[in-house]
């Protein structure tokens, strides 16, 4: 039984990424643990004001004190919910001064984090990427799931490639992780900004991956920016999108800060992103 955390900030509920794990429960159960996160990170908020006046920007909610009210509103629902679809939960409420170092201690004891790609922490930066999510897709220690609050059953994976070891390690671990998704077509996507050429290690690649992904066809996609790669994307079927994370080719530039905030807010499909 996989064991799946999901990130829940404040009054935040994370509907998209709560159907997802509904899904996946229905083909094989899992084990649901909601981790129930402070509105913010008062570490971060007390750095940020140091040396001015603090009552200044400290927003009503925490002037008022009231986390615990908040936090356990959303702990009834998330309750309500994994009963109504009967799944196996379990409550973590972590509402401490320090909430990214408690997501990141969670995770090391996870099989998969699920975060909104649009809700989490948005009271503190509603452009996602913000600091938060950066922070957790940084030093989260289990692949992280992010998925759209319009979450709808994609039709295919698209499993990006780019030659490094951080893109295997994704896309072994995506095959690990969902026996049940990797029988829908999939496509082993490299990136080049010129003329397309043979996949990296293609012998290698091929011999793995087709024991994993009986669906499998490759694909190499010559672009020129991100802009395009962007267009070409939003062209494509509602997929799975798996990529690594740190290397440093072609297809990884593409995943800078500007990029990835493109993809997670224009493309709107769930994001796998899985480093070692």
């Amino acid at each position: 039984m996989k064991k799946i955390i999901i990130a829940l900030d404040g009054d935040h509920f994370p509907q998209g990424a709560f159907e997802f794990a509904k899904s996946i429960n229905l083909k094989n159960e899992i084990l649901l643990a909601g981790v129930f996160l402070s509105p913010v990170d008062y570490s971060k908020l007390m750095a940020y004001t140091a040396g001015v006046d603090g009552v200044a920007v400290m927003p009503e909610w925490l002037m008022k004190n009231d986390d615990d009210e908040i936090i356990n509103k959303n702990i009834e629902l998330f309750e309500e919910a994994c009963v109504a679809d009967g799944l196996h939960y379990r409550v973590h409420k972590e509402n401490n001064l320090m909430a990214l170092a408690s997501l990141v201690e969670e995770s090391r004891f996870a099989d998969l984090l699920l975060i909104s790609s649009e809700l989490f922490y948005k009271n503190i930066g509603a452009a996602q990427p913000n600091y938060y999510l950066e922070e957790n897709l940084k030093r989260s220690e289990c692949p992280v799931m992010l998925i759209p609050e319009n979450y709808k059953q994609p039709s295919q994976i698209l499993l990006s490639y780019d030659g490094g070891e951080s893109a295997m390690f994704a896309i072994k671990q995506f095959a690990y992780l969902f026996p049940e998704l990797v029988n829908m077509e999939t496509t082993l996507l490299s990136v080049t900004e010129d003329k397309p050429e043979e996949l990296p290690e293609y012998a290698m690649v091929t011999e793995l991956l087709t024991g994993h992904y009986p669906n499998l066809k490759l694909q190499n996609v010559k672009i020129s920016g991100k802009k395009l790669f962007i267009e070409w994307l939003a062209l494509q079927p509602n997929s799975f999108i798996v990529m690594g994370a740190f290397s440093r080719s072609m297809f990884s530039e593409l995943f800078k800060k500007s990029f990835a905030r493109n993809v997670i807010q224009d493309i709107k499909m769930p994001l796998f992103v899985s480093h070692k």
